[in-house]
């Protein structure tokens, strides 16, 4: 007897960046039925504190819909007493307003939140008392949930060691606990892609070697330190390129054409491409991809840089260390401008990082992701 169908009720407020990146990766690869309830990438602190009362709305009326057409169930998923088998949400939905806002329509669903970051680490700029809610909406999210899951094990770590320090900010009441709460129902899994585009780029390499900052400009990437480094090997006469392949937001506009004008005619890219396709092929046309980011939970667009045959350059810090080799990870700036001009001076071969990225292809992780849902299902009341 073949296995019942599946239905997943997928909920993504901010429906872009990697995000975007790994729904659109797995979700087609488990070859289940599913809703997407999304929402555009933008302002994502008001996605953190509304898209619970949006996809509430919008989920009690697929539901009602579901079942005036299906007054006795689903003949062909025998066993289901609902729409939707489980509850896919990633870290921006506050999935215990969501959870009491839907009520029935979700009753008895298993749920499963996904952390591509959490909030209790986010370096924040200016720290006031309302980015308070954000963190703690993270916890009441893990609390709210059968299961979580995380894309390294140092975001996962991280949120355990910070959230009862969190928790005694409070002027009273420290519940007690949330750390083991949260870690019996926690596992990893790592973010797939899917590597198709990076296999099918051309690879049309220039004269000199191109290195590639593949992030987008906001502050927690650190693209002034990337500049800074580049801007000096530049100074020394050194000829390399330079491609800058991140979005940029309206605050940060100006401050980005003007730092990608201080590199010149080594500048042969500066902006978000136009085009998967495109984005693939600048990849696969460069030697070398740095990060500098002062905040980071997994990094996808530098296993995507890997892929696309970079040798990569990341801090020794954050989720790295999990992820890359020593090799790959440098201490401080100035190590990193020493790598580089090695780099730029002895032009690193083709397909350096390949190896590496291929432990998190969707084709590597798929049996992961059937694994856990098989054990949401299982929870379903």
């Amino acid at each position: 007897m073949s296995a019942p169908a599946r239905r997943l009720l997928v909920l993504e407020p901010y429906f872009g960046g990697s995000h975007r990146a790994v729904l659109e990766c797995l979700l087609p690869a488990l070859g289940w039925e599913y809703d997407l309830l999304s929402l555009p990438p933008r302002k994502w602190k008001w996605r953190m504190r509304g898209s619970a009362i949006t996809f509430a709305s919008e989920t009690r009326r697929l539901d009602s819909d579901w079942r005036a057409a299906h007054p006795h169930g689903e003949p062909a998923r025998v066993g289901a007493r609902g729409r939707w088998d489980a509850v896919f949400a990633s870290t921006f939905v506050n999935l215990a307003e969501f959870r009491g806002l839907a009520g029935e329509a979700v009753a008895g669903v298993p749920t499963a939140m996904y952390f591509h970051e959490n909030q209790l680490v986010y370096p924040n700029r200016h720290i006031a008392e309302w980015d308070l809610q954000f963190p703690l909406t993270n916890v009441t999210s893990a609390l709210a949930a059968d299961e979580c899951w995380w894309n390294t094990q140092w975001n996962l770590e991280r949120f355990l060691e910070e959230v009862d320090p969190f928790i005694r900010q409070f002027p009273d009441h420290h519940p007690r606990g949330l750390a083991e709460a949260v870690a019996e129902r926690s596992s990893v899994l790592h973010p797939p892609f899917d590597p198709d585009p990076f296999d099918a780029a051309l690879v049309q390499r220039g004269s000199y070697c191109r290195i590639v900052w593949p992030h987008r400009w906001e502050h927690d990437k650190d693209p002034e330190t990337f500049f800074r480094v580049v801007s000096g090997l530049a100074d020394e006469g050194l000829d390399f390129e330079v491609a800058v392949a991140g979005q940029a937001f309206l605050e940060t506009a100006e401050s980005f054409v003007s730092a990608g004008r201080s590199l010149g005619d080594r500048l042969v890219h500066l902006g978000e491409p136009e085009s998967r396709e495109a984005y693939a092929a600048l990849l696969a046309s460069s030697d070398v991809a740095v990060s500098t980011a002062v905040n980071e939970f997994f990094g996808l667009a530098m296993i995507e840089a890997s892929a696309a045959g970079c040798m990569p350059l990341v801090p020794d810090r954050l989720a790295y260390p999990e992820l890359y080799p020593v090799a790959m990870r440098y201490e401080s700036p100035e190590a990193l401008a020493a790598r580089l001009r090695e780099l730029i001076e002895r032009r690193p071969a083709p397909g350096q990082g390949r190896a590496l990225a291929a432990r998190y292809t969707i084709d590597a992780l798929l049996p992961e992701y059937r694994t856990a849902f098989e054990r949401l299902f299982a929870l379903a009341r």
